[in-house]
């Protein structure tokens, strides 16, 4: 982990003090980080236990919290864990107690297609994509244990379902959370991007869905006026949607209301959203849906560097919110693993590829992989890689010696080698990361590294070594040996 020393040109020294001077919110005072004890506390993303509520792993105290579950009031037994909520409350110290909490899916509406190989499907026009995180409800399949349930139960053109998940910037929905609705109790209502407005017809679209407004309550958007609200991400709901010419793709909702998607829970001294990065103004100033978050030389990043935060990547950020900008303290990658090197073999059947130097560890890629040309060049699929192209991949652990690719760039030729991971043995010279049994012992006693990316020598590195520390080794390749020359902590907390 290292900490930005940035100051950015696009705030400039009066903007950067006007904003850190200004965000006070009025209530107890900033977050613990800041040295106050207590004020309001505040958190979007998904539910990660229970026991109270934990959101984006941290616990809210929810005994005198009021709830809304499908926009009706409900209770904590209404909450599933991977649904996506918006928590308001304080917090004292590092306890923090919730005074509301929200659950606000992604889509809600008619089946159109399921994916032959059970990995996506199309609801109310929007393309929605499960991983080995989404947690499938037992309305879908009751005869198996959660982590074999199997989305091909459902039936196109008949069932309905509702989908908890992050949308990316393309509008895509990375599903969390999907469960069957009974026949009777489905509001058509969907958020994402909007595309294609059309004020004079009174019709936009998200995803292959199209929206007719006219007869909707809009009273919170803005000025309508010719296109003017592409890009914005928002809610629309309806009674009434009616499938397209391409039944499985496409169809029309006309919405009864109409509203910018924004956290409902106004300045808060503490606030954490999780999310894909949906715009990226400058160095550290990103939009994650619509919220503005802007860091500054303060801010901790951990499982990543600022230069990483492009559009598409997915972050939690934590900091105080005020008049709808996030102030950074801490900016968390999600998908902490990663691998740089040349490519060694590539499996166009099994859609995985190696690293020469990291042998054993296997990288797959999927449709959710973001794949990223170096200079004119394109690619597609597996097939626009070559051997020995040098390659930097962001990914997360999917066994103990496989990762699954959220990002493969191509990069200019060269020889260094990255391996970012959980610690899985440490045993003085030698750490297992992925299967690979790295030796530090030609590594100097100056390049072992702690979280501020400080000198602390061999001893404390490996007295702050321990099972699931994330650790990342750079080195260089000689053939397909690496030197390895640093070793760095890495905070993925």
């Amino acid at each position: 982990m290292r900490r930005s020393s940035i100051l950015f040109y696009f705030l400039g020294t009066v903007g950067l003090a006007g904003l850190l001077g200004g965000c006070g919110s009025g209530g107890g005072g900033a977050s613990p980080g800041t040295g106050v004890a207590s004020g309001s506390a505040a958190a979007s993303g998904i539910i990660t236990g229970f026991g109270s509520v934990f959101v984006n792993g941290k616990k809210f105290e929810t005994s005198k919290a009021s709830f809304i579950v499908d926009d009706q009031p409900g209770s904590q037994n209404d909450l599933k864990l991977g649904m996506m909520v918006e928590v308001r409350g304080s917090f004292s110290g590092n306890d923090r107690s919730a005074s509301s909490v929200r659950q606000k899916d992604a889509v809600e509406g008619l089946v159109q297609l399921v994916a032959a190989d059970g990995l996506s499907l199309v609801v109310l026009g929007q393309l929605v994509q499960l991983d080995s995180s989404t947690r499938i409800d037992d309305s879908i399949d009751s005869t198996l244990p959660k982590e074999n349930r199997d989305i091909r139960k459902l039936i196109a053109g008949t069932d309905s379902v509702e989908v908890n998940g992050f949308i990316k910037p393309d509008g895509v929905i990375q599903a969390t959370f999907i469960e069957k609705k009974a026949v009777g109790t489905v509001t058509p209502e969907v958020r994402g991007f909007v595309n294609n407005h059309n004020d004079g017809a009174k019709t936009f679209q998200i995803g292959n869905l199209t929206v007719d407004y006219k007869t909707a309550n809009i009273g919170d958007m803005p000025n309508p006026a010719g296109n003017s609200w592409n890009g914005l991400l928002i809610e629309a709901k309806g009674t009434n949607f009616t499938p397209g010419p391409n039944v499985q793709t496409q169809g029309t909702l006309v919405a009864t209301m109409v509203e910018p998607e924004n956290p409902a829970v106004g300045d808060s001294d503490e606030f954490e959203i999780e999310g894909f990065v949906k715009q990226v103004l400058g160095p550290g100033d990103f939009f994650i849906g619509n919220t503005h978050v802007q860091t500054t030389s303060a801010t901790e990043f951990r499982g990543g560097m600022i230069d990483e935060i492009v559009l598409g990547t997915k972050l939690s950020a934590e900091g105080r919110l005020t008049n709808g900008v996030l102030t950074a303290k801490e900016v968390k990658f999600e998908d902490s693993v990663k691998l740089e090197g040349n490519i060694a073999e590539i499996n166009l059947v099994s859609k995985t590829f190696t690293i020469t130097g990291l042998p054993g560890v296997t990288v797959s890629v999927n449709s959710q992989t973001e794949l990223k040309a170096n200079g004119g060049n394109t690619i597609i699929d597996l097939n626009d890689l070559l051997v020995g192209d040098h390659v930097r991949v962001r990914s997360r652990v999917g066994g103990s010696t496989s990762v699954l690719a959220t990002r493969v760039e191509q990069r200019s030729a060269g020889d260094d080698v990255d391996l970012q991971g959980p610690v899985q043995a440490p045993s003085n010279p030698t750490l297992t990361i992925l299967g690979v049994a790295v030796d530090t012992s030609g590594i100097a006693d100056a390049n072992f590294k702690g979280l501020d990316d400080g000198t602390i020598g061999r001893a404390a590195f490996f007295n702050a070594v321990k099972v699931g520390t994330l650790v990342k080794m750079n080195g260089r390749l000689s053939g397909s040996v690496v030197t390895w020359r640093e070793a760095e902590l890495e905070d993925g907390r």
